[in-house]
């Protein structure tokens, strides 16, 4: 990393950079650097020493197909370099990646909890949209432990409202299995399924295999823990609350459309918040939710918050195309 930073620190402009970022209110604006010497800034920025050398880097950029452009750049100087999209909430049922998305989200939370160094790279969309607080999803991480206590029947109704799918062989991140005294659980932000052997309630092993052979290939375990595989985990109650509130604003809409000859108009509302509320009572599920989010949780943030208490250095990629 040296020798790929060291051609920085001749440049004149360069401390007076490190200078700028230092102050309280640190703030530089950078131009003339092509594609391929903004990462090489930007993380040569963060090796200056006592006060740059940030435990966050915050990459913001105008769209998702040059953020992940980014991404792959970031890699070469940081592996522990992430993408954060951001939530298309009119095509979110049309999701074509399936869970990949939410996987993307939820694995950057992860990360963030953990409290390790981190690069994320997202766009202003992401960056401004509603979030659920991060205490949320870790009130929520399962933790299991070698020698401790596990309920069968209890561990699957939590893992089914954290948005884990019960199959009889776990084949894909986020889903899960109990057969037998063993419980199989893919978590969607690990690249391979635990297994996690009971005596009675006692988790007796935990190990880690290919979920292709099923082989072993971390044993010995002491601990797992296990994170939600939706973004939205809501519980009866909540719903309930949730509900009742959209379908009061649905009948004032209503009432106000029919007051304004617009009878097509609230019909059309009227059917849709009852289709959805149908879909999430039948099929429980909480996917078509996410743009209904202020219903059921009274504080939210935006993912900027989430660095709040971290060392955190934002850089803003081609500001006036953000803009």
């Amino acid at each position: 990393m040296n020798i790929l930073l060291a051609p920085l620190k001749e440049l004149g402009g360069y401390e007076e950079i490190l200078s700028a970022l230092k102050k309280e209110d640190g703030k530089v604006s950078i131009s003339g650097c092509v594609d391929s010497q903004k990462l090489h800034m930007i993380f040569g920025m963060g090796e200056g020493g006592a006060g740059t050398d940030f435990d966050v880097r915050l990459i913001v950029t105008y769209s998702d197909i040059k953020a992940r452009e980014l991404l792959e750049d970031c890699r070469l100087y940081c592996r522990e370099s992430y993408f954060y999209p951001a939530k298309d909430l009119i095509f979110y049922q049309a999701d074509i990646h399936g869970r990949q998305l939410s996987k993307e989200r939820i694995e950057v939370q992860r990360r963030i909890l953990e409290g390790e160094p981190i690069t994320i790279v997202t766009t202003f969309a992401a960056l401004m949209a509603h979030q659920l607080p991060l205490s949320v999803l870790e009130e929520n991480i399962i933790s299991i432990s070698r020698g401790g206590v596990l309920e069968e029947a209890a561990l699957s109704k939590k893992l089914v409202s954290m948005g884990y799918e019960k199959s009889y062989q776990v084949e894909t991140a986020g889903q899960f299995s109990i057969r037998g005294g063993i419980v199989d659980i893919f978590d969607l932000t690990s690249d391979n399924p635990v297994r996690i052997e009971l005596w009675g309630d006692e988790v007796e092993s935990i190990r880690a295999f290919d979920v292709s052979s099923q082989r072993s290939i971390e044993e010995n375990m002491t601990h797992v823990s296990v994170y939600p595989a939706a973004e939205l985990i809501l519980t009866q109650s909540m719903l309930d609350k949730g509900f009742h509130q959209i379908e009061q604003d649905c009948e004032r809409r209503a009432k106000y459309f029919r007051d304004n000859t617009e009878p097509e108009k609230a019909h059309r509302l009227e059917a849709y918040i009852s289709d959805l509320k149908e879909q999430v009572t039948q099929l429980q599920g909480c996917i078509n939710l996410e743009s209904f989010l202020g219903y059921f949780y009274e504080d939210t943030m935006s993912f900027a918050d989430f660095f709040e208490n971290r060392s955190c250095c934002v850089y803003i990629d081609e500001p006036l195309r953000v803009e």
